[in-house]
C-alpha cells in the first residue's frame, strides 16, 4: 500500500482533496480539458450531422455548392471591364469572323473564347456580365469536375472538401473574368474525369474516349498552354499506368491524338503572336515579369490560407471526442485505395506552377500566376483524395464536414456581412468638408484642352466608360521604341498593335506634344506605367499639380519656353 507523509492512505484521483482553499490543488487543467471535451463534442455532433446529411442528399449539397460559387461571381461580373477583358469584347464583336482571326495574334490568344463570348453577346447584348459569362459557366464545370473526379475514390464528404477547396481560393475570381483561363480549367475538368472513366475498369469507353478528345481540344483552343495543362497530367498518369499494366492502352492514345489535332489550328496564332508581341518581351532586360524562383509564390491565391490548419485542429479535436459514434458515419464516407496513376496525374496538375515557371523562362520570358491557375484544380483533387487518410480512425470524417459546414458559411455570408458593415461605415462616416470627395480628380480639368492620361491600363478603362464629352479629351501618348525599355510596356504595345479594332484614340508621342504645348496630365499611382511624366520633367516641361485625391493626380503640363 502507498501512503502519504502522515502514513494515511493516498486519495484516488476521483476523490475530493480535502483541506483549505488555498491548500486545494490547481483545477485550471481540469477546466482546460472540459472545454476540449466541450469543444470536440459540439464538433463531433456538427460533423456527424453534416456527413450524414451529405451523404443522404449528395445531389442537393453538391447543386448548393456549384449554384453558391455561381451566385457569387454573378453578383462580382456586374463590375466594369478591365483592360485585358476590354480586348475580348472589342475583337468578340467584330462584324464578320474572318476579322476575329485576324485580330486574334494581338490579343495572344486562340478562338474559342472570342467565339463563346460572340455568341453570348448575341445572345444577351452587350453587357459586362454577357462578357464574363462562359467564363462563370466554365469555372462551375471545373469545380463539378472536381467533385465527380474525388467522388469516385473518397464518397462525398471528401469530394466536397475538395470540390469547396477550389471555389473559395483566390484563383477562383477568374469565374468572372473575361479571359479564357476559366474554360482552360473547365476543358482540364473534362479530360481528366474522362481520363479517369476510361482507366477504370468494367466501364463502357466510348463517351470517355470522346470526352478526352474533346477535353484536350477544348483546351488547346482555349489557350496557347492549353497543351501543357492537360499533356502534364495525362502523362505522368499514363506513365504510372504503363509501369504498372506493362501494356499500352492504344485506344486512349488514338483519342488523345485525336485532341491534339486542333494544334494544326491553333499553332498558327501561336507563332503569330509570338512575332507581334512576345519578341519583345523576350528581348527586353527591363521587363517586370520576368519569371523567377520567387513566382512559386503564386500557389497562396490557389488555397485558403486558414484551412489547412483549421483541418488539423478539427481533426484533433473529432479524434478526440469520447462522444463520437463511430457506427453513425456513413459507409460511403471511408477511405478507398485510389490509383497511383490518378494520383500522379493530381500531382503533375499540381505542380504547374513550376512547370510553367520553367517552361515561360525557357520560351516567352514572360510569367504571370494566372497561367498557371491548373495548380488550383491539382490542389483541391489531392486535398480530396489524401485527406481520408490524415486520421487514424473514419471518425475524421466528421471533422472534414464540420470544416465543410463552417467553410460553406463563411464563403457565402462573410461578402454578405462585409458589404453590410461597409455600408454602415459609409453612413456613420461624417460628410467631408470640400468638394474633393464628392467630384473627380478630372473635374479639375476645365476647358477643352486634351487630357493625356499617362497609364495604358487606366487609359483604356477610363475611355471606354467615360461620357462622350469627356472622351474627346482622352488621349494616350505611344512610342514603342521608348516604352520597350520600361518594366511594362505591353499594355502600349496591346493598344498600338490593336489600332484598327481599338476605339480609343492613342497618339505618337513626338506629334502630340508637337501640336499641343499645353495639356492635362493624369496619373493613377503606377509609376511602372506611368513613364510619360519623368519623360516630360526631363525634357524640361512643367507640371503644376491641379488635384490630387490618394494616388491619383492631375497636372498641367506646359512645354518649356522657346
Amino acid at each position: 500500500m502507498v501512503t502519504g507523509r502522515e502514513g494515511h492512505p493516498m486519495a484516488s484521483r476521483s476523490q475530493k482533496v480535502p483541506g483549505p482553499p488555498h491548500l486545494r490543488p490547481p483545477t485550471s487543467g481540469v477546466g482546460a480539458a472540459s472545454l476540449r471535451l466541450r469543444t470536440a463534442r459540439a464538433v463531433a455532433a456538427l460533423g456527424s450531422g453534416a456527413a450524414a446529411l451529405m451523404t443522404r442528399y449528395e445531389a442537393f449539397f453538391v447543386l448548393a455548392v456549384a449554384a453558391g460559387y455561381a451566385f457569387v461571381q454573378v453578383g462580382r461580373a456586374q463590375r466594369p471591364l478591365w483592360f485585358d477583358e476590354l480586348f475580348t469584347f472589342y475583337i468578340s464583336r467584330l462584324p464578320d469572323l474572318g476579322q476575329v482571326f485576324r485580330a486574334l495574334p494581338a490579343d495572344g490568344n486562340p478562338p474559342l473564347n472570342y467565339l463563346l463570348v460572340r455568341g453570348s453577346l448575341r445572345l444577351l447584348g452587350e453587357t459586362s456580365f454577357a462578357i464574363r459569362l462562359p467564363s462563370l459557366l466554365a469555372f462551375t464545370a471545373a469545380v463539378l469536375a472536381v467533385f465527380c473526379f474525388v467522388r469516385r475514390r473518397s464518397g462525398p464528404v471528401f469530394a466536397l472538401f475538395g470540390m469547396l477547396s477550389l471555389a473559395t481560393c483566390g484563383n477562383a475570381a477568374y469565374g468572372s473574368e473575361a479571359r479564357p483561363y476559366a474554360l482552360l480549367l473547365g476543358f482540364t475538368g473534362l479530360t481528366l474525369l474522362s481520363w479517369q472513366a476510361a482507366t477504370s475498369e468494367n466501364r463502357p469507353r466510348v463517351t470517355s474516349l470522346i470526352g478526352l478528345a474533346a477535353g484536350i481540344a477544348g483546351a488547346i483552343s482555349s489557350h496557347h498552354y492549353g497543351l501543357i495543362y492537360v499533356g502534364v497530367p495525362l502523362v505522368l498518369g499514363e506513365a504510372v499506368r504503363l509501369f504498372e499494366r506493362r501494356r499500352f492502352d492504344l485506344p486512349l492514345y488514338c483519342a488523345g491524338a485525336v485532341g491534339l489535332c486542333m494544334l494544326a489550328a491553333t499553332l498558327p496564332f501561336a507563332f503569330a503572336t509570338r512575332q507581334i508581341l512576345l519578341d519583345y518581351v523576350k528581348e527586353s532586360v527591363s521587363f517586370w515579369a520576368k519569371p523567377t524562383i520567387w513566382n512559386v509564390r503564386s500557389y497562396w491565391n490557389m488555397v485558403v490560407y486558414w484551412l489547412p490548419p483549421a483541418l488539423l485542429a478539427l481533426l484533433w479535436l473529432t479524434q478526440s471526442s469520447a462522444a463520437y459514434d463511430a457506427k453513425s458515419t456513413p459507409s460511403s464516407s471511408q477511405a478507398r485505395p485510389f490509383p497511383a496513376h490518378e494520383a500522379a496525374a493530381a500531382v503533375g496538375l499540381a505542380m504547374l506552377v513550376p512547370i510553367m515557371i520553367v517552361f515561360t523562362w525557357l520560351t516567352t520570358g514572360c510569367y504571370i500566376s494566372r497561367y498557371a491557375i491548373g495548380a488550383a484544380m491539382g490542389i483541391a483533387i489531392l486535398v480530396g483524395l489524401v485527406t481520408p487518410f490524415l486520421g487514424r480512425s473514419r471518425r475524421h470524417v466528421t471533422g472534414v464536414a464540420a470544416l465543410c459546414v463552417l467553410l460553406l458559411g463563411a464563403w457565402l455570408f462573410a461578402p454578405l456581412a462585409s458589404t453590410g458593415a461597409r455600408a454602415m461605415f459609409q453612413r456613420a462616416k461624417p460628410a467631408p468638408s470640400g468638394s474633393l470627395e464628392a467630384t473627380t480628380v478630372l473635374d479639375a480639368a476645365p476647358g477643352r484642352e486634351p487630357i493625356v492620361v499617362a497609364s495604358a491600363l487606366s487609359y483604356a478603362r477610363m475611355w471606354w466608360y467615360a461620357s462622350p464629352r469627356l472622351r474627346e479629351r482622352l488621349h494616350y501618348l505611344a512610342d514603342l521604341p521608348f516604352a520597350v525599355h520600361q518594366p511594362d510596356f505591353v499594355p502600349e504595345l496591346a493598344l498600338v498593335v490593336n489600332r484598327e479594332i481599338v476605339p480609343s484614340k492613342v497618339d505618337d508621342y513626338r506629334e502630340f506634344l508637337a501640336e499641343h504645348r499645353r495639356f492635362f496630365l493624369y496619373c493613377s499611382g503606377s509609376p511602372r506605367l506611368e513613364w510619360v511624366k519623368e519623360r516630360l520633367q526631363a525634357e524640361k516641361w512643367t507640371l503644376r499639380l491641379l488635384r490630387s485625391r490618394g494616388a491619383k493626380t492631375l497636372y498641367i503640363a506646359e512645354a518649356p519656353a522657346p
